[in-house]
């Protein structure tokens, strides 16, 4: 597995990833607003590779005059579940965003479905909001301190 930064051409490839998560991880609602965010985003997107192939992202953003990084579209194949794809990509995030200085704390907002996951790496709980990301899908509000 390679882990690199996103490319244009990787677009399809992620949207049939996202696709084939849907409705386990994330809404069918949410294609649409994946898709305009590889199409128009700036900021640090990884992409974890095997043989070439797409088969997992995962990226961050600085909030605006605050000390906080956040998590974004984090998403596995999940034919390759269980392989460490999310943890290897969660970790090279991670790695970059603790290089700047001034970044103190992580945020995630996740689910209930990958909550779990991000306790493993650190990141504690701060609230839930139901049916948020699509009926079923609640909001699971987690940070991480620097």
């Amino acid at each position: 597995m390679e882990i690199r930064p996103f490319n244009p051409s990787d677009t399809d490839q992620l949207l049939t990833v996202f696709r084939e998560s849907v409705p386990g991880a994330f809404g069918i609602n949410e294609v649409d607003e994946y898709a305009e965010f590889l199409r128009t985003n700036t900021d640090p997107y990884f992409v974890a590779t095997y043989q070439e192939k797409p088969i997992g992202a995962c990226g961050y953003y600085c909030l605006e005059g605050k000390n906080v990084a956040r998590i974004c579209w984090i998403l596995t194949d999940p034919a390759a579940k269980g392989l460490g794809v999310g943890g290897a990509l969660l970790t090279h995030t991670l790695n970059l965003i603790r290089q700047q200085t001034n970044i103190q704390q992580v945020e995630c907002r996740t689910s209930q479905v990958a909550y779990r996951f991000f306790e493993k790496y650190g990141f504690r709980l701060h609230y839930t909001e139901p049916d948020m990301w699509a009926p079923g899908l609640d909001l699971y509000f987690m940070t991480l301190a620097l």
